[in-house]
């Protein structure tokens, strides 16, 4: 710059860092002056503008500064395709736009563009952007790629005293996801969150949770404005996090629920509207949702897993657990009790055992797309499910991140593979409490096709088939799917509850199997060897079946006893 521009330029820097912003403005109004018709000098002082103005907003008119650094950058946010390079002060702040907007994959493309090509001749800059950029690729939990970035460039931060702690943090998180050992000193918040984080991840709840105690020791000063997030919100879920690793999750869903209260209070301030403040409703709604299924209430975390869902609407997991809410809502024992009705009187006297059964499909004419705690929803839920779940050839490297999870961890192609089978084997299931026989088989055979399922998944997968072909009357190919052998071989390993589950599915089918062949004596000693409630109606079908009326009412007594039970 000339000489008589040096003046308004110098001013208009001190009262930016006095935090003058008005009198900055005055300046840089000035400066656009005597800059004339010099465009690239204009560009200069009008981007500088612009972050003047967003400061006098308080950083709260964030549509109008995306619209001006759109402008300048020459693309459309969030795009980051911009031929021109050559003002990596404009392309840092529109980087730190695209993080904050939670573009973490367009804010590491850019900030990887602006590294390699070398124009960067302010060292503060250049730190910022390599700091940046570690924050991005955690963000997108690809920690290799941060490790790799702090290799080839963070050096210079070590010996920075004013960046070096914020350094070794950055570094410390990927390390702790990626199992390397950590030598943080617990001298600050931050710390203590990421070894109480390290201390969970390998098991070991309580030194993770006396670590994450170290609030009420440590000095912080933590506040939306400066911070841009809330320290009691994320300490209550933290908290929560521990408490659900350990399978205690009414206490889980306690601190979930704090962890959102604190949350929404802060949100309620006149400063939520800041670019930096942190919007983690989502994922304490998620965390909260997670622990109210846990814990049985499928009715609470049906409503946060749906508002997940808004949020994160590309987690298989999300879709997965809300079908979950509706089976466990709509199937559970309490709703289908027996019920023991008497009709007629004397010697026309009929006792009528029913289930009470609500209707499999709405005749309201609402569509089945709307949330709603039913079985068609459910459906639609595991559809989308596995559409978000790539249909690939086996990698050899099954850790290695097939798609992105948020707010959850990566899901590699093993996790793909579990998750695959699990959506499948409830699929049949849905499929046959909707009287949809055809489908449940078809979803069936393919969970058997399927290379890495469990044999807890096969055997319930052999059971569904068997009832499907059942209801398709198909009896033969029903009894191949309840061979006692081929079960037995299965369900071996597996822990005794769920062997005593998956008995008495196997020989409560293979009961109804020879009911349906005709062969009603076979079927009541299969029957007889039952120790479950589940099959004293299909017992006193055959008592009447086969004559024995003092025994329909033995069996009766017992049914009342256990739906008071």
């Amino acid at each position: 710059m000339a000489n008589s521009k040096d003046e308004p330029a110098f001013l208009a820097h001190q009262c930016y860092l006095k935090k003058d912003y008005t009198g900055a403005l005055k300046y840089l109004n000035d400066l656009e002056i005597l800059v004339g018709n010099n465009n690239s000098l204009l560009k200069r002082v009008q981007h500088n503008k612009a972050v003047v103005e967003f400061a006098i907003s308080d950083m709260k008119n964030t549509d109008k500064f995306k619209k001006s650094l759109a402008q300048f950058t020459g693309v459309t946010f969030p795009e980051v395709e911009m031929k021109d390079l050559n003002a990596p002060c404009l392309l840092y702040n529109y980087a730190v736009l695209l993080y904050h907007s939670r573009y973490y994959y367009q804010c590491t493309v850019l900030l990887e563009k602006l590294l390699s090509c070398k124009n960067i001749k302010d060292t503060k800059l250049h730190h910022r952007i390599i700091l940046l950029l570690l924050e991005a690729t955690l963000c997108r939990r690809t920690y290799e790629k941060t490790l790799e970035i702090a290799k080839t460039y963070g050096e210079p931060l070590k010996s920075n005293n004013e960046v070096s702690d914020l350094y070794e943090r950055l570094i410390s998180r990927a390390q702790v996801f990626l199992g390397q050992k950590i030598n943080l000193k617990l001298d600050s918040i931050e710390n203590a969150f990421i070894v109480a984080q390290q201390k969970l991840l390998n098991g070991d709840t309580n030194e993770s949770a006396n670590t994450l105690g170290l609030y009420k020791k440590i000095k912080f000063n933590y506040d939306l404005k400066s911070q841009g997030e809330d320290i009691w919100a994320a300490i209550n879920n933290n908290l929560g996090v521990i408490y659900l690793s350990i399978k205690k999750p009414f206490l889980a869903a306690k601190y979930f629920q704090h962890a959102v209260k604190e949350h929404f209070r802060v949100i309620e301030n006149e400063d939520s509207e800041i670019l930096i403040t942190c919007k983690d409703r989502p994922l304490y709604v998620y965390n909260l949702g997670l622990a109210l299924l846990a814990a049985n209430n499928s009715d609470g975390a049906f409503e946060c897993l749906v508002e997940a869902a808004r949020h994160y609407p590309n987690n298989p997991r999300i879709w997965l657990r809300l079908a979950e809410c509706c089976v466990k809502k709509c199937c559970n024992e309490e709703a289908q009790q027996f019920t023991v009705k008497k009709l007629g009187s004397g010697p026309h006297t009929r006792i009528l055992l029913t289930k009470e059964n609500k209707e499999k499909y709405s005749t309201s004419g609402e569509s089945f797309a709307i949330p709603s705690l039913s079985l068609e929803f459910a459906a639609l839920c595991l559809r989308n499910a596995i559409s978000l779940l790539p249909d690939e050839e086996s990698s050899s490297d099954v850790s290695s991140i097939l798609i992105q999870a948020p707010p959850g961890p990566p899901i590699n192609w093993k996790q793909r593979s579990d998750l695959k089978n699990s959506i499948l084997i409830l699929q049949s299931y849905i499929f046959l409490q909707l009287q949809d026989p055809l489908s449940a088989l078809m979803t069936s055979n393919e969970l058997l096709n399927q290379p890495d399922a469990t044999n807890s998944q096969k055997a319930w997968a052999h059971i569904y088939a068997a009832e499907a072909l059942i209801n398709l009357d198909k009896i033969t190919e029903a009894v191949d799917h309840l061979h006692p052998p081929m079960i037995h071989d299965l369900v071996s390993a597996l822990p005794s509850q769920m062997r005593d589950m998956i008995a008495v599915s196997v020989w409560a089918k293979a009961a109804v199997c020879h009911i349906l062949r005709g062969d009603l004596i076979t079927a009541r000693k299969i029957l007889l060897q039952i120790n479950s409630s589940r099959v004293l109606p299909l017992q006193m079908y055959l008592e009447i079946c086969t004559g024995n009326i003092e025994n329909c009412h033995t069996i009766l007594r017992k049914i009342r006893i256990s739906n008071a039970t």
